[in-house]
């Protein structure tokens, strides 16, 4: 069972990256956000990891924080949903989102996710709604329930996450990238700006 690979980035692909760790490069493949989020290669990295071995392929699937996966790990409990789905969802909505709109059975919010139609959003809606309440994830984090940046998305929470990638503590992650937000406002950034200001901050 490999749970965490931490190492140098080598190679960024269009779905999946190349960390080398003690010697060996491993094939990663990761949601859209987090590929968006990592720094250029040449920089350590770390993933939270999920190994899956199936008749014609073993594949490993990284996250940069323990709540997506713990939410990839849960979508894969329902009929219909294996892998390849449950990261197309996480390309969509981060594991603490994606928590927040199966707690509420939002189906609106389900639907519009790729792979999910509205059978499949009821079904994960009644079987999740109480199950990732055990999970114990940090929804104040999320952007369904209302997030640290007052609604704002895309870049802020992407450098957050970069921030985790390389090695910081979740709150490190999160107050750095607030403190750069409080001192720039609400205008257009890039993940690279925020996460060389944020930098300073941690």
């Amino acid at each position: 069972m490999i749970a965490m690979v931490r190492g140098l980035l080598l190679e960024k692909g269009v779905d999946s990256v190349v960390v080398e760790a003690g010697g060996i490069g491993y094939e990663l493949f990761l949601p859209a956000p987090a590929l968006q989020a990592l720094p250029a290669p040449g920089a350590e990295v770390r993933f939270f990891t999920h190994f899956h071995v199936r008749e014609d392929a073993q594949i490993l699937f990284g996250f940069l924080t323990p709540a997506d996966r713990q939410v990839f790990l849960l979508l894969m409990t329902v009929k219909g949903v294996g892998p390849k789905v449950a990261l197309a969802i996480l390309s969509h909505l981060s594991g603490p989102d994606l928590a927040a709109a199966l707690m509420k059975r939002d189906l609106a919010a389900l639907t519009r996710l790729p792979g999910v139609g509205k059978k499949l959003a009821e079904r994960l809606g009644v079987e999740l709604s109480d199950k990732v309440k055990t999970l114990g994830l940090d929804l104040g984090a999320s952007l369904v329930s209302g997030t640290q940046f007052g609604g704002l998305d895309g870049p802020w929470l992407q450098a957050q996450a970069a921030l985790t990638a390389l090695g910081y503590s979740q709150n490190q992650a999160k107050n750095a990238v607030e403190t750069t937000y409080k001192q720039w406002g609400d205008r257009p950034v890039s993940v690279e700006d925020i996460v060389k200001a944020a930098l300073k901050a941690v």
